[in-house]
């Protein structure tokens, strides 16, 4: 009986000094705790690097469950304590490195799937539960919602610059913003993209959530005034680049109602300069399908069968002014452009065919009406009323 004791009470005093190894300096697959058994100051955040340098060093006192063990402090229930890991779970891998405080670390992951930050920074919940990213995490005691970080209720930035270009819209913004982005705990989607089809998200590139393909409203951010006939032009087409690059969605003006960035495509460049678009006025100059002539107001009309000279201007070199032959000496004693041109055969693909062009769509002479008698084999008129045949050049 007494070798019996003896071995039993060997067997404990092994276990007993196997378990303080587990824990103290001597064992190299434990983490630094000095003589009181105690880890250094800072463990709560140090002791996710050490974890996920080796899991297995943090079982030889937390137990191989890490339920608590010799220690009895549960990864998974820290009750009386603390509450450290979010949702109750235990230790598991980070899927990003530490520290990940820095905006300009965590901001495009969170940009990129929100959910994913969900699982350990948020509360639980689907589309329209508006779950609150504050769970206390590390040095973080009200999670995102920390002093200096995001403001309370929000999971990202307020305002927050190019959120067009987040990633997994329908799940990732629907949290908040409605289960069909209707409005949650934050508004909905269609307070900006007053023209965006419900259970819809706002698609990158397309125009249509605000406004029409052309704008055809009376009322900002669909306000047609001259939109439909410009976007009708066969080089257009709907085309909002053509007069807006540079200011579309993603871009700092467009993100401000009535600051609008206005600018042309640079084969749009009348030969005086570059085309500009004037906000004050609302007017546009030196371009070239208005052959360089400041235009007028944006919201203005010109009646193109009648008004010519609005465009084209005699005696210039811009690309469609008219300059050529007789053309001067018939307009300084009065004669319209419409008494020897047929409006009839302007339509408007062939008048607005080719703007970008530095020629003409259709030659000048195909638009001369019957009654001219225009020969264009020896470019001379016989007009009966007004001079036998004269030929159109100087």
């Amino acid at each position: 009986m007494r070798t019996i004791r003896k071995n039993i009470y060997a067997i404990l005093c092994v276990a007993f000094l196997v378990a303080l190894n587990g824990c103290g300096n001597s064992n190299t697959r434990g983490p630094m705790v000095d003589q009181s058994g105690k880890h250094p100051a800072n463990w709560i955040v140090g002791h996710r690097i050490a974890f996920l340098q080796s899991s297995g060093q943090c079982q030889d006192c937390h137990g191989t469950d890490l339920r608590g063990g010799i220690t009895r402090i549960d990864c998974f229930n820290q009750a009386g304590v603390a509450i450290c890991h979010a949702n109750g779970h235990g230790p598991r891998t980070i899927i990003h490195p530490l520290p990940f405080k820095n905006p300009a670390l965590h901001g495009p992951p969170a940009r990129q799937d929100l959910v994913v930050c969900q699982g350990c920074h948020g509360t639980m919940g689907g589309p329209g539960d508006n779950p609150r990213f504050n769970v206390r995490i590390g040095s973080l005691a009200a999670g995102c919602e920390s002093p200096g970080c995001h403001l309370t209720g929000m999971a990202h930035p307020k305002p927050w610059p190019n959120h067009e270009k987040a990633g997994n819209i329908p799940f990732a913004c629907s949290l908040c913003h409605g289960a069909n982005l209707g409005g949650g705990s934050g508004r909905a989607c269609s307070t900006c993209h007053t023209s965006l089809e419900t259970g819809k998200a706002p698609a990158l590139g397309q125009c249509v959530s605000c406004h029409s393909a052309p704008p055809n409203g009376t009322t900002a951010p669909n306000r047609a005034l001259s939109h439909p006939p410009h976007a009708a032009l066969p080089e257009v087409q709907n085309n909002c680049a053509t007069c807006h690059i540079g200011g579309g969605l993603g871009t700092p003006p467009h993100k401000v109602f009535g600051n609008l960035t206005v600018a042309m495509l640079p084969v749009y460049d009348a030969k005086t300069g570059l085309a500009a678009f004037e906000k004050t006025a609302r007017t546009c100059s030196n371009v070239k399908c208005h052959g360089g002539v400041t235009t007028p107001a944006w919201g203005g009309t010109i009646n193109v069968m009648t008004e010519c000279q609005m465009c084209h201007i005699p005696g210039t070199s811009q690309y469609n002014s008219y300059f050529s032959g007789a053309h001067q000496k018939h307009v300084s004693i009065g004669i319209a452009c419409t008494g020897c041109h047929d409006t009839a055969r302007l339509t408007a693909p062939i008048h607005f065919g080719s703007l970008s062009s530095v020629g003409f769509s259709q030659p000048a002479s195909a638009t001369v009406q019957g009654s001219m008698g225009y020969n264009p084999a020896t470019r001379s008129c016989a007009t009966p009323g007004c001079h036998g045949a004269k030929s159109w050049l100087p």
